[in-house]
């Protein structure tokens, strides 16, 4: 079997384009033969040039501080396309070395400013490369970048139906528009007595009870939260919870919520610093709150936790997508826009067993029939073609 060389083309802007990154070389070691296939993430932005890596700065202190500020801050980058021409682009020469090192026979672009003029690069470099964008949104309207949609690629795989049919709306050839589904961590598309026993050993660890209302805090891997003032209000509204938050690298956060909830009479707390197994905690939890990112909300999907948008300091364009697809599917997630409403959103999920299952069934409705196996094997022809 010829070997596969995929070079995969991400930025830490925000934590789901990684995240698609590391699922994709997951799927491709656990559905191909061993030594066929070699998967490189590459940072390609930060990598490039200190201007690129200022920009992504830029984006994850606007996420953790005043997301509402991002709508300049992606208009602006919508206006003034920087990576539509070769010419444009500032350190090519890093990533033409990086190509000849590779020698990729398809390279996969997951975050939506490595298209365009890498892919033309790309191919100037190595004419016979496939270039491949996977974009993880969910529908479009505002907040779906241009960016994402390059007629030249040679496949865009869309995560939703919606969002194919937004792509082909955008001139991307129909023929070239593929459906594959969600490309996440390969725990979350398993089922079984296996998932009851993991988070059944999770709650022992964690010395949780299985009976009382778990809530998950969540954060993404920038460490953008708001434990401290939904565990004060949460405390003070009186309710009878146990309440899992993450805290990501931010350790300060963690340390800060430990000393809090040591004086907390209503909850119980365990604050988790980074965690690999989000599969087990949400299988763990009757609710997850967590900003309305496509990561978190596409593995909420799955696993069929129901999802509060914690939109505090404002909605994202980015953001904006993924609540108009969870509506327009009859799903009412919760919008927390002060702290104060976290307890209010909770009690009818925290008093009703039935009103929860219903909750967790319509999320589990939208799970894809479609698996990332698909794109390991979509790749592999498509190289091979």
């Amino acid at each position: 079997m010829e070997k596969l060389r995929i070079l995969i083309l991400s930025s830490s802007t925000g934590g789901g384009h990684d995240m698609r990154a590391r699922s994709l070389r997951q799927w491709c070691d656990m559905h191909s033969p061993v030594g066929s296939v070699v998967a490189t993430q590459h940072q390609v932005l930060e990598e490039s040039s200190i201007l690129y890596r200022f920009g992504v700065g830029i984006y994850n202190w606007i996420q953790r501080r005043w997301p509402f500020l991002h709508h300049l801050y992606f208009n602006c980058l919508e206006l003034f396309h920087v990576s539509a021409k070769p010419w444009l682009i500032l350190g090519k020469a890093r990533f033409v070395k990086l190509l000849e090192q590779t020698q990729p026979n398809i390279i996969v672009s997951v975050h939506a400013h490595t298209n365009h003029a890498f892919r033309v690069i790309a191919q100037e470099t190595l004419p016979r490369v496939r270039f491949v964008t996977y974009c993880g949104e969910m529908t479009g309207g505002y907040g779906f970048s241009r960016h994402w949609t390059d007629p030249g690629a040679d496949a865009f795989i869309g995560a939703t139906p919606e969002i194919c049919q937004a792509a082909i709306a955008r001139k991307i050839p129909t023929e070239k528009v593929h459906y594959k589904g969600f490309l996440l961590h390969p725990d979350f598309y398993s089922k079984g007595e296996s998932n009851e026993i993991k988070s059944k050993s999770l709650a022992k660890n964690l010395d949780l009870n299985l009976g009382l209302f778990t809530l998950l805090l969540s954060t993404g891997s920038n460490g953008a939260v708001n434990h401290i003032a939904f565990l004060k209000d949460l405390e003070k509204s009186g309710l009878q919870l146990q309440v899992i938050a993450l805290c990501g690298n931010n350790s300060a956060a963690k340390s800060a919520i430990d000393k809090l909830s040591k004086g907390f009479r209503f909850l119980t707390v365990r604050a988790l610093g980074q965690q690999n197994d989000m599969r087990s905690l949400m299988d763990l939890s009757d609710a997850i709150v967590a900003r309305p990112g496509t990561g978190t909300t596409s593995e909420s999907i799955l696993a069929g936790c129901p999802i509060i948008f914690n939109t505090l300091g404002g909605i994202m364009p980015q953001e904006c997508i993924t609540i108009r697809y969870i509506r327009a599917q009859g799903i009412e997630a919760p919008l927390i826009r002060r702290s104060s409403d976290l307890s209010e959103h909770l009690k009818t999920l925290i008093e009703s067993k039935v009103y929860r299952k219903r909750a967790s069934l319509k999320f589990d409705y939208l799970r894809p029939d479609t698996e990332p196996s698909q794109i390991v094997a979509f790749l592999r022809e498509l190289a091979f073609v």
